[in-house]
């Protein structure tokens, strides 16, 4: 059951990569991180009441920390997308999963069999390969380059911060519900990219009429994606989870170039193929 979750989350993440992308071009990355999450704020609350609210220190721990980190995040991720192509920029987020593996044997007990751990590298070198242009760089000119890039390099940080994340999400969710701790996770971000938004004086009613039908598709992916990520890693290990949410990538290059003539789609397929082989060794370690 796990997997049907987890598979969904990266078909959502890839839909939402690209209306962000397209929104971007017409409004602040700012006011897209706001509109990103209004859908979930409006129907996640009142869900409250069907359920037995849980709070205990766990709950605090690791829905603050996450919370945190996905307001530094949430603001980043949408600059990265506007810096840079989608096909590229995505695919740094498959670095998160190495930082899992290490910082979740120490935190949360988890640690991931050989074949898991295999899959793990797997979608790490085919990200790799999705940044290198062979016609134009050796292969290790890359790492050069997401020092070059900023979109790139949002994404990177992105990645790591994440990494990091997916283990305070763990730990709320094992000490209260998947429900509450999107819920307010939801709240503490929504409000906190609001009060950004106002401090900054970034709230343009026309623009956001102008592109509504953009960020009605980004928020409404949005909420697909955190209840089809969170269930799933309520069931199995954050590590592999967050490996198969990597897979957006593979969606992402597709959705790059036919919808917004992104360039050099053979060769990001290569590394996205690489990704997915990664994900089939993480499958069957369980």
């Amino acid at each position: 059951m796990w997997l049907f979750f987890a598979l969904l989350n990266p078909i959502s993440e890839g839909l939402r990569s690209l209306f962000i992308k397209r929104a971007s071009k017409n409004i602040d990355p700012i006011l897209i991180s706001w509109a990103n999450n209004v859908i979930p704020v409006l129907i996640f609350p009142p869900m409250l009441l069907l359920i037995e609210l849980k709070f205990n220190i766990n709950f605090w721990i690791g829905f603050l920390g996450s919370g945190i980190i996905q307001v530094i995040n949430t603001v980043l991720y949408m600059r990265a997308i506007s810096k840079g192509d989608i096909s590229t920029v995505m695919p740094m987020l498959s670095f998160t999963p190495l930082v899992l593996v290490v910082a979740s044997p120490f935190t949360i007990g988890e640690l991931p069999s050989a074949v898991g751990f295999i899959g793990i590298l797997l979608v790490v070198l085919g990200s790799y390969i999705l940044n290198i242009d062979l016609k134009k760089m050796s292969i290790f000119e890359p790492f050069k380059a997401i020092v070059k890039n900023k979109g790139t390099r949002y994404m990177l940080i992105v990645a790591f911060l994440w990494g990091i994340s997916g283990v305070f999400d763990k730990i709320s969710i094992k000490s209260s519900s998947v429900l509450q701790h999107i819920t307010f996770l939801n709240l503490l971000v929504f409000v906190s990219i609001t009060i950004l938004v106002i401090t900054q004086k970034k709230f343009n009613k026309e623009k956001i009429k102008a592109t509504k039908c953009d960020l009605f598709l980004v928020s409404l992916f949005t909420t697909g994606s955190y209840l089809f990520h969170y269930i799933a890693l309520s069931l199995t290990l954050v590590s592999y989870v967050v490996s198969i949410k990597r897979i957006s990538s593979v969606f992402a290059v597709l959705l790059g170039y036919y919808f917004l003539n992104e360039p050099n789609v053979r060769q990001r397929l290569f590394g996205s193929i690489i990704m997915f082989l990664g994900v089939i060794f993480i499958i069957f370690s369980q």
